[in-house]
């Protein structure tokens, strides 16, 4: 059976009490964190920044996972890598044209850190197909960023189901990550399409035994 990684996002918490979380998070059993930069321009809504990220670094010794919701992500970028990002995420939108973001991706890389692309809900995922070789994962937004607590599209699980045949095709073996709407109920489907990293933010936020819920969400209820 394919190992599913749960990333729960910080999304959902307030910020005074993220380091809480994210301590806790890490004790039940979270295999990344999912940490959602919103600029409020990209998005609407505004989450924190690096300084905040910089105490997240210092609560856990799990793998951060940032993934960056701003209008000029390459101005930022060197603040998440100093501060302990894992990986780092950037917009395909929020990119003029394909040799900027290819450029991009590769400097991310050359700095240390995994490097991965985002899409939006209205972007077809064929425009991913000459950038999969650049990324170490390729993150499906199946919800309009910005807002936790929508629901899944379904339409996303075609896009997921694409990247994994290119995956095989091509013999390349970047993660197929999915973050909006994620939940006990749909998770079993959207692995099945090829997913490999879920990203939950209200679903495991506001669960009561969260540890159940990540396990649940990876398949793997009652061991």
């Amino acid at each position: 059976m394919k190992k599913i990684l749960v990333a729960p996002s910080t999304d959902p918490c307030d910020i005074k009490d993220l380091a809480i979380y994210v301590k806790e998070l890490e004790k039940q059993g979270a295999d990344w964190i999912h940490c959602d930069i919103m600029d409020g321009k990209f998005v609407k809504n505004r989450t924190y920044d690096h300084l905040v990220f910089a105490f997240l670094r210092k609560a856990t010794s799990l793998p951060l996972d940032v993934h960056l919701m701003v209008e000029n992500p390459m101005n930022v970028v060197d603040n998440y890598v100093k501060y302990g990002a894992n990986s780092i995420t950037v917009h395909y939108e929020a990119f003029h044209d394909i040799i900027e973001l290819i450029t991009a991706l590769q400097e991310i890389r050359r700095k240390g850190v995994k490097v991965g692309i985002s899409i939006k809900p209205q972007t077809q995922v064929e425009k991913l197909s000459h950038l999969i070789n650049y990324v170490d994962l390729v993150l499906i937004m199946s919800v309009e960023p910005g807002t936790s607590g929508q629901t899944f599209q379904k339409e996303s699980l075609i896009k997921i189901a694409y990247l994994n045949k290119k995956r095989a095709e091509l013999g390349l073996n970047f993660l197929i990550e999915v973050d909006g709407g994620v939940n006990t109920t749909n998770a079993p489907i959207i692995a099945v399409s090829g997913a490999d990293v879920l990203v939950s933010g209200s679903a495991i936020f506001n669960s009561n035994d969260r540890r159940q819920t990540m396990q649940i969400l990876r398949g793997r209820e009652g061991e």
